[in-house]
Order: structure tokens, then sequence, then C-alpha cells
């Protein structure tokens, strides 16, 4: 599997070197602005409060979008395509249990980047790359590239009926995917909780979801990313100024979770609906 997206990466262009893109100052972290949707506030607290009395750690409309941000688009693969086919085989060869149906594979979206975003993501490779030159005996493949994995964040989606050949992200504040790649992972929530990151292509690792399953023209999906993981450390042993990610077990036995502290280890460069 891994030879695959290897070979995707190359032949789609999903791998950019840091001198192949313009050099500007970019922090990590930006200031939000304030949501102007009240109403949306108001039919989410009246849905969350009917469906789901257990408290959302982040209300899905406080993500919304920001006035002046980078933007991203969204490329939908045909069927047939060779890239879509290295994609489809990698989600069902990453299934937690093989021997049950196939899931229904709808729509395979290849996300494009900014340049500012690239850019952010190869800085951190870097800045992992010379922490652990100090530490090579222990961690070679960090000085390399990183560690680099492939790794799955499952959430859920409400714009895939209207995308088109190229899209841009929806304005919905009830569509994760598309407000969690337009902030590149960088919420409150997961700034304060890690990005949690699956080897499992069907486990849901987005809690802001569970509250909006019911809703109509709600499809699952799955976010197939490229993860900056350096130094891994199992989450019972935390050492925050000495580990870069750390491992969890997942909810299958043939599963695993990689929690990245840094929204800057995440490079989103495919979104898959399926059923």
């Amino acid at each position: 599997m891994q030879a695959m997206w290897v070979s995707l990466k190359e032949n789609v262009k999903c791998r950019t070197k840091l001198n192949d893109v313009v050099k500007r100052q970019q922090k990590c972290s930006k200031t939000r602005s304030r949501s102007r949707f009240g109403k949306e506030n108001w039919q989410y607290n009246q849905l969350h409060e009917m469906r789901n009395p257990i408290p959302v750690p982040e209300p899905v409309p406080e993500v919304l979008f920001k006035l002046n941000y980078p933007r991203t688009q969204f490329y939908n693969i045909n069927i047939g395509d060779l890239s879509r086919n290295i994609i489809e085989t990698i989600f069902l060869k990453a299934l937690m249990d093989p021997s049950k149906p196939l899931r229904k594979i709808e729509t395979v979206l290849k996300v494009k980047h900014p340049v500012e975003t690239l850019e952010r993501f190869e800085k951190y490779r870097e800045k992992v790359k010379m922490k652990a030159y100090v530490q090579y005996t222990e961690h070679p493949r960090s000085t390399v590239d990183g560690n680099e994995l492939l790794r799955f964040y499952g959430t859920v989606i409400t714009c895939s009926e209207r995308l088109t050949r190229v899209s841009d992200l929806c304005k919905d504040p009830f569509c994760r995917v598309c407000r969690i790649i337009q902030y590149n992972f960088d919420t409150e929530y997961l700034k304060k909780n890690g990005i949690r990151l699956s080897s499992s292509s069907e486990e849901l690792c987005d809690i802001n979801m569970i509250a909006l399953t019911k809703l109509k023209n709600i499809k699952r999906a799955v976010i197939v990313c490229r993860t900056i993981a350096g130094r891994v450390a199992n989450e019972a042993d935390k050492i925050p100024e000495k580990c870069d990610s750390f491992r969890s077990r997942g909810l299958d036995s043939n599963s695993d979770n990689l929690i990245v502290t840094n929204a800057c280890a995440v490079l989103p460069c495919f979104v898959v609906v399926f059923t």
C-alpha cells in the first residue's frame, strides 16, 4: 500500500519540495474571524439538544470560513483514472475488517492546495528533520523525510452532490470535510486534544460529526493525509519535548491511531466519499 502511495505522489504531483514553492512568512496558528451566522448557531443548538445530549467539544458552526483564506479546491477524479484506481485500492486495503462486504466508493476528490499550505507542510518537515539529526541513531527515518506516513481522518461531507469537475470548498457550517480542509486541522479542539489519524480508512476520527449523522445529504467520508509523524511514542508515555506524535490503540485490533500535536504536520491530499 505504501509503495502505491509513493507512486501516486510522483504521478499526480502530490509531493511538492520546499524549493518548488514561493517562500513567504506564515504562521501555523491564525486568528479566526468571529462567526456571523447566528441563525446557523441557533439551528445547531436545537439539533444538538434533540439528537445528542452529550456535549460536543467544538460545535461545527464555530468552524465556518474565513474572509481571507488561501483558496483550496477539489478536483473530482473520474472512474477509470489511474490515480483514482490507486486511491480506491489503498482505501479498500485499509478497511478494518476485509471479510465484511466492501464499502461502495461514490466519489474521489483530489485536494489542490495553495502555495502557502504546501510551504507550511514542507517547513514543518525540515524542522522535524533538523531535530532528528541530534537523535540520528534512534530515529534515522525522521532525518530522511520526517517519518512521513499515510493516514486517514474519518468524518462527514454534505456537499458531495453539488461537486463538479473543479469545485471550491463549500460554506456549509455542517460540512466537516470542507471546514477541516479549509482550516488545515488548525481548530481549537484539535489543538487542545491533538489530531487523531487512523491506519484504518473507515474508523471515525471526528467526534464532531456524531450529532450530524441524521442530517439530510450527509455522507461518510475519509480524508487521505500525508502526515509527518517524526519521533513517535506511546500515548501513555507522553514526553512533549522529545516526541512529535503519539501512538494509541484504534477501535479495531487491525488499526492504530496516530495523534499529531501540530496541525502543520498534516496535509490532506484526497477525499473518499463512501457508503
